[in-house]
């Protein structure tokens, strides 16, 4: 891997450019050696509200060379991010949410450090989610973290319990793009955890950096209670490809498919009753479960 010298860090907007001054404000408080080429790009996938004039604003304080760029017609979350990273020119793709900010003044720096040191081509960190001001539990949780040791650990835990790695503080080395392609664009907002999969599948790491990275927004886009259906329509393609891999069990496969694909209506109907027995009495056990701890407590 040749020497870091350029750094591109990249915010996409979307009809939140009003949230923005947080996300900008803490790009311009990075301290950064100058021996390294930074930019910072702000990429606006048309929205309907966007004031130009107003981000134009907010980035003429930063330290840094900044683009914005807006995008003629709306291309979803996929290709506005592949966009980005096509229009960037450094080996390291920072990621920054419109509506999170960096933990404090040396996160870059230290992210720059941990990739030469680790020599990762994925690597994500700890962001410390936020709701009214107050600071929660940092994610990913402790007991989570030791999935990391272990490729294959991960890659199961992702896959079968749900993903602990958040697109929002994870970050690439160009080398990742050029050896495992861009992020899959049949998916319109879903861009992070198919290309983890498949990083993960590929004998690609994905190296965790104790460090808080991020604080983090509650309730964005890929918020359970919040989901658009366009979004579930992207997960449930993930796991139809996840499906399609072969390193699942055959059990392991019809779990996926019982409890990741199948709608809540769809679980109901006897035939698919009698096609997973199994499944259905787990999670009737799941439940029951859940149920006696809510009792206990």
């Amino acid at each position: 891997m040749n020497k870091i010298k350029k750094i591109s860090i990249l915010t996409l907007t979307y009809n939140n450019s009003h949230l923005l001054g947080k996300a900008i404000s803490s790009v311009n408080r990075q301290i950064i050696s100058s021996k390294y080429k930074v930019e910072y790009l702000v990429v606006d996938d048309a929205s309907s509200n966007l004031n130009i004039e107003n981000v134009k604003s907010k980035l003429e304080d930063c330290p840094f060379k900044y683009r914005l760029i807006v995008n003629p017609q709306n291309l979803g979350t996929v290709k506005s991010f592949n966009r980005a990273i096509l229009e960037s020119v450094g080996e390291i793709i920072i990621p920054l949410s419109a509506d999170d900010e960096f933990y404090d003044e040396y996160v870059v720096s230290n992210i720059i450090d941990e990739f030469e040191k680790s020599q990762a081509l994925i690597l994500t960190g700890i962001r410390v989610p936020v709701k009214d001001d107050k600071e929660l539990n940092d994610l990913p949780l402790i007991k989570d973290r030791l999935f990391f040791q272990a490729r294959t650990s991960l890659l199961n835990r992702i896959v079968l319990k749900g993903n602990i790695i958040s697109g929002s503080s994870t970050y690439y080395h160009k080398q990742a793009f050029e050896k495992l392609g861009l992020f899959e664009e049949h998916y319109k907002l879903l861009e992070d955890f198919p290309f983890y999969v498949k990083a993960l599948a590929n004998n690609v790491d994905i190296h965790f950096f104790n460090r808080k990275v991020i604080r983090y927004s509650t309730g964005g886009i890929s918020d359970s209670a919040t989901m658009s259906p366009i979004l579930k329509d992207d997960f449930i393609k993930s796991y139809r490809y996840i499906i399609s891999l072969d390193f699942l069990g055959y059990w392991q496969s019809r779990f996926i498919f019982y409890s990741k694909i199948l709608n809540r209506n769809d679980k109901r109907k006897v035939s698919n009753l009698l096609r997973y027995p199994e499944q259905y009495l787990y999670s009737f056990f799941l439940k029951v479960k859940k149920y006696s701890n809510h009792i206990d407590n």
